[in-house]
């Protein structure tokens, strides 16, 4: 069995996709899926499996349309890759982890959407791309900033979720 980290994108903010990851783990458990672990309500989790990650993703989206009747994205990684995202992480520990975003991308970024953006002027925030993860960094915090997964997917054309650094390594934590 496989150990997978999962993310999935935008449920329970500002009181939509709302799904309680009690019932999700247990829905997770009924459907055959080992070492089911959530963390807060933002959608992480861990869990075990005989699939490879393609077909997780898959099954995991179409149990949550099936029990919560949400078209969720849903990002399937192995503790490896999120591992190494968090090693390649340009933004180190000089910078306050609860401002420092790790991103997956459902796909590498077209080179011309790239370049477009790497030209737009976004003072202090800063953006770097990694294989098929994007790193930002946001000194004045989330609440003020014009980067987020939203703007990133409207800019590149594709779909994202990303947490923070403290996130992330506790994710990491549990899948030890």
């Amino acid at each position: 069995m496989q150990q997978y980290i999962v993310f999935l994108r935008a449920v329970n903010v500002s009181g939509k996709n709302i799904i309680r990851m009690q019932e999700l783990k247990a829905a997770l458990q009924s459907a055959g899926f080992e070492g089911v672990q959530t963390y807060i309500q933002s959608g992480n989790i861990v869990l075990k499996s005989r699939l490879k990650a393609p077909a997780l993703m898959q099954e995991i989206k179409a149990l949550i349309a099936a029990e919560f009747k949400l078209d969720i994205e849903v990002f399937v990684k192995s503790r490896e890759h999120v591992q190494q995202a968090l090693d390649h992480c340009p933004y180190g520990t000089e910078c306050p982890p609860n401002r420092v975003f790790i991103t997956f991308l459902d796909r590498k970024p077209e080179a011309a959407l790239l370049g477009a953006l790497q030209a737009v002027d976004h003072k202090e925030e800063v953006f770097a791309l990694w294989e098929d993860v994007l790193y930002f960094y946001l000194p004045e915090g989330m609440a003020k900033s014009k980067m987020s997964n939203n703007y990133f997917e409207s800019k590149l054309k594709l779909k994202a979720t990303g947490r923070n650094v403290n996130t992330v390594n506790k994710m990491l934590q549990l899948a030890e």
